[in-house]
Order: C-alpha cells, then structure tokens, then sequence
C-alpha cells in the first residue's frame, strides 16, 4: 500500500510541476489558466500508472519478469558480457574503456583544434597572461592555462598549440576518471549489459566530448570530481577494503584536493559528503576502529586546501573571488522586489537596495535596474561585496525582513532561477557551447585551427550543441535538459529504498549526487554545464538500486551484532 501512495504522489507532485507550475514561472504569468487543466490530467494519470510499474508490478513480478521468454535473449547477453567481462578482469576492462572514450572523442578535438574558446576564457586567458589577482576562476586552472599557453609559444611557435595539448589533458583525464567509473560498477556488480551500456554512452554521448575540449574549469573540477566519488562509494560500500590498500589513503587526499581546486564549490562538496556519511554511520564508525584511520586522511585535503587558499594566497598577492558569486539567488530576489515591487518599498528600503545593489540609473544605454528571472548575471554584476563585507549581519537582517514582507516574490524568484533545474520542459541554457568568441577579443589572438575538415560531423556537432531539435524531443530529451536529472535521482531513491537498513546502505551513495545539486540550486542560472558534473556521476545509483552490497557489508553487520 506505501509503494502504491507513494507511486501516486509522486505522479500528482511531478503533473503539477510539468503541466502547471514550470509553464507559469517560465513565462512569468503567475495566473491559473483552464488551459492547465488536460494537461495536468494527461500527465497524472500516464505518471500514475507508470510509477506503479516501478514501484509495484515490476518488483513483485521481478522473478516471474527475469525467467519469462521475452527475456530470455536478455538473459543470455548479460550471461556472455558478464563471461568476457570477467576474462578480462578489471585492469583490461579499465585499460579498454578508456580507449573506448578516448578515441571517441579524437574526431571532436581534430575539428574544433585547439579547443572551445568560450565562457570564461577571455577574462581567464587575460589573467593566464598578465598578472593573476583573484581566485574568482580558480588560480591552479588559470596558472595551468599560463603554462600550457607559454610551452606552446615557446616549443612551437603559437599560443594555440599549448591549448591543444592542454585539451589533450582534458581529455586524457575525463576518459581515465569515466572509466575508472565504469569499473567501480563492474566491482559492485551492477549487470555487465548496464555497465557496457554505460561505458558506450560515455564514449557516444557529444556533450562529454565537446566538453572535454572547452577550456573552462568545469572540465578538469569534473574529472576530479568522478574519481573522489568512486573513492568515496568504494568508502560506503567496502570500508575495511578500502583501508587495506594503502594506496587509496594516499590517492584520496590528492584527488580531493585537486576536485577542491580546479573549482570553488568543491570543498563544500567534499565536506558535505564525508559529513552526513559520519551523521549516517556513527554507531559503525565508533565500534569498528579499525575505521579511524580514514579520519586523518579526509581531514587532510581540507587542512591543504585552507592553507592553499588561505596563507599561500596572501603570499602571492591573490585575493579571494567575491561573495556575490555565491549569493545568487538572494541578489536575485531582493532585484526582484526592486523592480516589481518599487512602489511599495519605504524610502529606508529603497536607499537600502540602492546600497547593496548598483541601480544602474548612470548608464546611457537600458538605464535602470536589469532583472532576468532566469539569469542572475546582470543583479549580480551590480551588487557590492565590498559592502557586504562591512556587515553581513546588517544585509541578512534586511534580506529576511524583506523576504517576510515579500514571500511570494522571494519563492517566485527562486523558482524562475533554477526552472531549468526541477521543470523539465525548459532548456533555454540547456545547450553547449560550440563556438569560439572572436579572435580579436583574446589578450593575444586565439583562432581555431581546424585538423580534421568534415562538414558532415561539423554539423552534427554544431546542430547536437546548439539546436533546439533534439531538446524538443520528448525521450531523446532526457539526454539534453537539466530538469531531468532530478527526476531521476528521486525515482533512483524511491525504487533504492528497500529497508531499514536504507539510511546506513543506500542512502550514502546518494549523498554526492544531493550535494551537487544544492550547488547547482546557487548557481547564477540553470545551466547544462552546472548539471553536467551530476549527469556524469548519475551512474552510481545503479550500485544503489541493483548493486551487491552485502556482500561488501558484512563487516558492519558483524559489528552491529556485538
């Protein structure tokens, strides 16, 4: 009966945003429309019956489903992948797939050569060449951009062959940590057919491989990122396995520090992990000892990064990003209210909202506040962190008293700024940039220097990145919008959720997935490249669904039974 309310609910809950709420925020028309009701109808009862399969039919059906005839020929797949998978064994495996994912990538990196010139890149290339100040784009990617930009001028004549080889890197790196996944769900006996499923879509999959070719920070934080998580799941899943093989204690602080690195939000990540896995599996830790000594090890990359970021960084001279940067949706609300609500501010509040955020009354061209609801960018350009800083308290206290007054515009502005990450039918920033800016922008001109010239993949790529075609398509979809993800890693945690034990066993693996995705809710916009580091580590719920685990823990079951 649980799994039946449950499957309900959750239809009604997700009918409700898809059919109602995300087309009200998207276009900022907060007012109900009969025009919602059909749809809202259609999608429940489609949702409802298929979250009774998935959470009902199929698992009470499971052995008569496994053994009938249509999935005998399933059946015998998984059988002959599970034989050459284990003839391989995993070193191969792990050898062969990254190859796989390599080589797949090569004819991307040949056309686009040296690499995607976008985002970030011409205030970072600035910096790369001239003076690094500040760690608003993290100081080891832009001094590897330096030294990569420099060894190509120098050994071949042109700041575009240093780019290329650090693509190469790029590329070098994502694939080996793509693989190493791969075989982290082999090692956790996910079914082979899903594993090889896995590795072929990380080949297959163009947006890993016109990323692994931007030069921007996301790439290398995400590479560091996979191989922190396959740590870490190796941590919940095997503990005292993991402990013996002294090369992991060893490997685990570097990974860490360097995903902590090459991107400011991956301490809270790393700490919010080992965090609540500490909250989770309390009475094991204390009563297996031999588990104390991970504590070192994880306290380790966070006493390096603190140092690094800290001390080292006031050696050099660099200061740290601003505050604003993590202070999106809050800038976004209060320039909500500015706009919408100024003629029911107080004078006090006005003159409070001019001094924490620039009104923009001196510029010749679009004079006044800006506001996009789904773009934090142009409220955050105009906020002072230095001001901020004097007095934080005094800005939360106004924030709240406002937020009191204004709820609704508040809840509103959250919304539209992260719709693109719980509504599924919006992907205006869903897409990858496949473009270089113009040469001319650059503090030393950057061109791209074709290797490969082929039209066809050229527009393969180019209408894959940027059209709409594929974002329209309803399954294909999947593959595209943020607002997806999501939804799955709530099923993934309903269909995981077996027993008791779901909160010691389960529900650890989930906890990266949970802290990217609170970082994605803060950043500036619902973009693909802040969700691409959580579709990359999507996999991992199959360890928590149909993975092996207890086998693995045996050991805590031993312990809890003393």
């Amino acid at each position: 009966m649980a799994k039946r309310i449950t499957a309900v609910a959750l239809a009604f809950i997700y009918s409700l945003i898809y059919a109602i709420v995300g087309p009200m925020i998207k276009s900022q028309n907060l007012s109900f429309s009969r025009a919602y009701i059909v749809p809202f109808i259609v999608c429940f009862v489609l949702g409802t019956i298929v979250n009774l399969l998935f959470f009902s039919v199929i698992p009470q059906n499971k052995a008569a489903i496994l053994n009938s005839r249509i999935f005998a020929p399933v059946k015998r797949l998984e059988s002959k992948l599970s034989d050459l998978l284990d003839k391989l064994g995993n070193r191969k495996l792990l050898l062969i797939v990254w190859a796989l994912i390599f080589v797949a990538w090569v004819p991307v990196f040949l056309i686009v050569y040296p690499g995607v010139l976008s985002y970030d890149t011409i205030s970072q290339t600035e910096s790369a060449m001239t003076q690094i100040i500040n760690n608003h784009h993290p100081v080891l990617h832009t001094w590897l951009i330096r030294v990569f930009m420099r060894m190509g001028e120098k050994a071949f004549g042109g700041y575009e062959y240093g780019i290329g080889l650090f693509s190469l890197l790029q590329m070098i790196l994502l694939s080996y940590a793509l693989a190493r996944l791969v075989v982290l769900l082999r090692k956790k006996k996910v079914p082979s057919l899903l594993v090889v499923t896995v590795a072929v879509a990380s080949a297959l999959w163009f947006e890993n491989a016109c990323l692994s070719v931007t030069m921007t920070k996301d790439i290398l934080h995400s590479a560091f990122l996979v191989l922190f998580v396959c740590h870490y799941v190796e941590i919940v899943t095997a503990p005292s396995e993991y402990i013996s093989k002294k090369l992991n204690l060893v490997t685990l602080p570097i990974v860490s520090f360097l995903m902590c690195a090459f991107r400011n939000n991956g301490i809270h990540i790393f700490i919010f992990c080992f965090a609540v896995l500490l909250v989770l599996r309390i009475k094991k830790i204390r009563s297996i000892k031999k588990y104390l000594v991970l504590i070192p090890v994880i306290l380790l990359p966070i006493v390096v990064f603190k140092v690094y970021s800290g001390p080292v960084f006031t050696a050099m001279g660099i200061e740290q990003g601003q505050v604003r940067e993590a202070l999106c949706i809050p800038i976004q609300q209060l320039q909500r209210v500015a706009v919408f609500r100024a003629d029911e501010l107080t004078a006090e509040q006005t003159e409070r909202m001019d001094y924490y955020i620039d009104n923009l009354n001196w510029r010749e061209w679009a004079p006044g506040r800006e506001y996009d609801p789904f773009f934090a960018d142009p409220a955050k350009s105009g906020f002072y962190s230095n001001r901020y800083k004097e007095d934080s308290i005094a800005f939360w206290k106004f924030y709240l008293r406002t937020g009191k007054q204004f709820s609704k515009d508040y809840v509103v502005a959250f919304l539209s700024n992260t719709l693109g990450y719980w509504y599924p039918g919006y992907y205006d920033y869903s897409h990858v940039m496949y473009d270089n800016y113009p040469a001319e922008q650059f503090i030393v001109p950057l061109e791209r220097k074709s290797i490969l010239h082929s039209e066809g993949l050229e527009k393969l790529y180019r209408s894959m990145c940027l059209s709409d075609t594929w974002r329209n398509a309803y399954v294909v979809r999947l593959f595209f919008v943020p607002g997806f993800l999501i939804w799955i890693l709530i099923y993934s945690v309903i269909i995981s959720w077996r027993d008791k034990k779901f909160f010691t066993r389960e529900l650890p693996l989930f906890i990266p997935l949970v802290a990217q995705y609170g970082i994605m809710l803060l950043s500036p916009m619902s973009s693909f490249r802040y969700s691409w580091p959580l579709a990359l580590m999507l996999p991992i719920v199959l360890i928590a669904i149909i993975g092996n685990k207890e086998k693995n823990l045996v050991e805590e079951n031993e312990a809890e039974s003393k």
